[in-house]
């Protein structure tokens, strides 16, 4: 360092003033926020040892726009090849910060120092301020903590595909930046004890997310991907890279921000390279998002730890299930130069009570607090993705289309029993098949799945169908083999635990009396077998 740089330092380090934290607000042109009372702000100049004034103070509301005066500040005396070339928050800083031209939204009071160099600036006074270069984000994100910022729903799913609303994206924005406005907005149509209320009044009184001039915020709207982009634009380094979409034109009245953000790697384009302004920011695009904007890189031998938070809806084939692990997830981490090893992981439990769910067309159950995966309970076994199956993923596919086809939600847990079962009544026939043997176990599948392709069977061939399908709607149905009548001919049936009772199910005879004998009042559903008229002799099964 030269002598006379070593003496503007010295003098530079001599001028040390409290400094605050620079915020730069970029409100989107067609989104103007709601009108709130704001505090006074100033952005107060020096000239840190130069030999002109610094400009005078400058004050407003806050969020108010600041132009910063197109002023030249002379070098320390005596230091004729040092140039002005801007402003820092930083007495001693060596680069500038904000150049003279610039414009700034604040929200708090800010020392803006001059800063100088040997090498002349790029701008000349008077000229319009030219951007610079990576210079400091508006606000500043929290990256040491990996703290989760995204929760599923209530329902126990995370719903990846729907858009994020309005109060979600400020609800994110407030888990993963720093500061705080001096004063919340308001807004007409969010109330004082929303779950969202702090969030959005802290966000928007940032101005990172305003409300619109009506003095609504709008909270349930879907956000677009172009408020999005206005959002986060304003989280990442200024005057770095920028990249155009097809559909995004200078015009457009986020074009800056789209491109700053799709420059610095947030946000891609599609096929064809249009980045679909206008289209909903879905949750699994968020969750990608806002880990690259964090520095956050899913651990991918943790995410897959059975004790973490599941969410049916977001398989571990789904595109995005490791982002949002990593969205959805408290955790330390150490990083190891790929990414990140998790630390101390805190679990947190599905919001749904214990027991049986059909969710998406498949059946989940809940233990404990977490969705079962890789496990069973009773009769029923769950796959690594949660989901009940029989082993055999064809007949899966039939048995569930079956529930939806003839059950649905507001019936009763009789009523689908019943619909299931007067399927299996009055849409086969019977067919001679191989007896089984007492004891025999697991054949249910193989006779299900013979009966509805073949759409004949014997009495097993009912029971199995039957079972399974009730099983597909969390019963714990189990088939019987046994003997009927006076001389206990083979025969096999069902058994189901209900409230705490042992009832029987025997689709295969009551087909025979309905349809071959033209009884049709005979019942041989949720019957106790002493009160059907016929003999039963349980050899092997049935329920535990």
């Amino acid at each position: 360092m030269s002598q006379k740089l070593r003496r503007v330092v010295s003098a530079s380090l001599s001028a040390v003033l409290l400094c605050l934290t620079i915020h730069v607000l970029a409100i989107e042109p067609s989104r103007p926020a709601a009108t709130v009372a704001a505090a006074q702000v100033t952005i107060r100049f020096h000239a840190n040892g130069g030999s002109s004034e610094a400009p005078a103070p400058m004050s407003g509301e806050q969020g108010q726009q600041f132009t910063l005066p197109q002023t030249q500040i002379y070098a320390p005396t005596g230091l004729t090849d040092l140039y002005f070339i801007g402003w820092s928050q930083r007495s001693a800083s060596a680069s500038a910060d904000y150049l003279p031209g610039d414009q700034l939204y604040l929200t708090r009071d800010m020392d803006l120092y001059a800063v100088f160099s040997q090498t002349p600036p790029s701008f000349q006074s008077g000229q319009e301020g030219q951007s610079s270069p990576s210079r400091p984000a508006a606000f500043t994100i929290k990256t040491g903590s990996h703290t989760k910022y995204m929760s599923g729903s209530n329902d126990g799913l995370f719903h990846p595909s729907e858009s994020l609303t309005r109060a979600e994206l400020a609800q994110m924005l407030y888990s993963v930046v720093v500061e705080r406005p001096a004063a919340g907005a308001g807004f007409s149509d969010v109330s004082s004890d929303a779950w969202y209320a702090q969030a959005v009044g802290d966000i928007a009184g940032l101005g990172i997310l305003p409300g619109y001039s009506d003095g609504s915020f709008r909270p349930t709207q879907a956000v677009t991907r172009a408020e999005s982009a206005a959002a986060l634009a304003q989280l990442i380094p200024s005057g770095g890279a920028a990249r155009a979409f097809r559909d995004v034109p200078t015009s457009h009245p986020n074009y800056s921000d789209i491109s700053a953000v799709g420059g610095y790697g947030l946000f891609s384009g599609d096929d064809v390279g249009n980045f679909n302004p206008s289209a909903g920011f879905t949750r699994a695009e968020a969750a990608v998002v806002f880990n690259k904007l964090l520095g956050r890189i899913p651990d991918s031998s943790a995410i897959y730890a059975q004790n973490l938070r599941y969410f049916p809806d977001v398989p571990t084939t789904h595109w995005a299930y490791g982002q949002v692990m990593e969205a959805a997830t408290t955790h330390s981490h150490i990083s190891n130069g790929s990414g990140e090893r998790w630390q101390d992981v805190q679990t947190e439990p599905v919001p749904l009570a214990d027991g049986f769910y059909r969710i998406n067309g498949r059946l989940y159950c809940v233990s404990e607090g977490q969705f079962l995966r890789s496990a069973a309970i009773e009769c029923f076994y769950f796959d690594a993705e949660g989901r009940y199956t029989t082993g055999d993923t064809a007949l899966d596919d039939q048995l569930n289309a079956l529930v939806e086809q003839y059950t649905d939600s507001s019936m009763t847990r009789d009523q689908k029993l019943r619909a299931l079962y007067n399927y299996c009544r009055d849409n086969f026939s019977y067919l001679k098949r191989p007896l089984l043997e007492t004891g025999a176990t697991g054949w249910e599948p193989e006779y299900a799945s013979a009966f509805l392709s073949m759409g004949k069977g014997n009495c097993f061939s009912f029971s199995s169908l039957f079972c399974l399908l009730a099983r597909e709607i969390g019963q714990p149905a189990y088939t019987v083999i046994g003997g009927l009548g006076k001389n206990a001919s083979p025969h096999g049936w069902v058994e189901i635990k209900l409230d705490g009772k042992n009832y029987t199910f025997d689709p295969q005879l009551e087909w025979r009396y309905v349809h071959d004998y033209g009884y049709k009042s005979h019942n041989l559903f949720k019957v106790f077998p002493q009160n059907t008229g016929h003999t039963y002799k349980k050899l092997s099964g049935g329920t535990p």
